[in-house]
């Protein structure tokens, strides 16, 4: 008993200090992997969401060059919209989409053919 007395006339010990703060240890520790797991969901978020920009870009690419004009109007209309998404991450994204949609398009309507791009036709024109 008396070697009890001692000890705790003498203070705390160095585990009793170190316990006292393992709270504040779990409570970091949570908020680390907190703020990790929020940072795995956004970028994850962001991947899905660019996957999905990739796979419009590649339908719309297609319904430009589909036989049926309606189809291409509504391709070039999607293109254009893509164009000015904030999922294109670089210029060389653009440039790619400019490459295959803008520039055979302008070529096009400079050689005058609108018509089969789906352009301005002849409202009394009825095939």
């Amino acid at each position: 008993m008396r070697l009890l007395e001692q000890t705790a006339a003498a203070g705390p010990q160095w585990w009793d200090i170190l316990a006292a703060f393992a709270p504040i240890g779990t409570l970091a520790a949570a908020v680390v992997a907190a703020i990790v797991g929020l940072n795995t969901i956004r970028q994850r978020s962001y991947a899905d969401r660019r996957a999905e920009f990739w796979r419009r870009t590649e339908w719309a690419l297609e319904a430009t060059v589909h036989p049926d004009p309606q189809m291409q109007t509504m391709g070039t209309m999607v293109l254009a919209s893509l164009a000015k998404s904030e999922l294109i991450a670089s210029d060389e994204e653009l440039r790619l989409l400019d490459a295959v949609w803008v520039d055979p398009i302008a070529e096009a309507e400079a050689a005058g053919l609108d018509e089969e791009l789906g352009g301005e036709e002849d409202p009394g024109d009825t095939e």
